[in-house]
């Protein structure tokens, strides 16, 4: 069964590899919008933007009128288990 995942993995690996342009990787930007850390994340924009309104929610910046969150900063967000509803 192990070796069925493996053989798996690696078929993926090489089709993401195959279907990326020349010499380019999938990165996490450092920067993420309400949607990508909903995507990231599982929770609603509308509960991140609530949790803005009331401060309890992963740290942010605003650049002009674009919120944006910090990878790392979302990642020590949920790994602190600070969620509240």
């Amino acid at each position: 069964m192990t070796e069925h995942i493996y053989e798996l993995a690696a078929a993926v690996a090489a089709r993401v590899i195959e279907s990326l342009p020349r010499g380019r990787l999938p990165i996490t930007p450092e920067y993420l919008s309400a949607d990508q850390v909903a995507q990231m994340t599982g929770f609603s924009p509308k509960w991140l933007e609530a949790r803005r309104a009331d401060r309890s929610g992963p740290p942010y910046i605003k650049i002009g009128h674009n919120v944006r969150y910090r990878t790392a900063d979302v990642r020590a967000f949920m790994e602190a288990g600070e969620v509240t509803e």
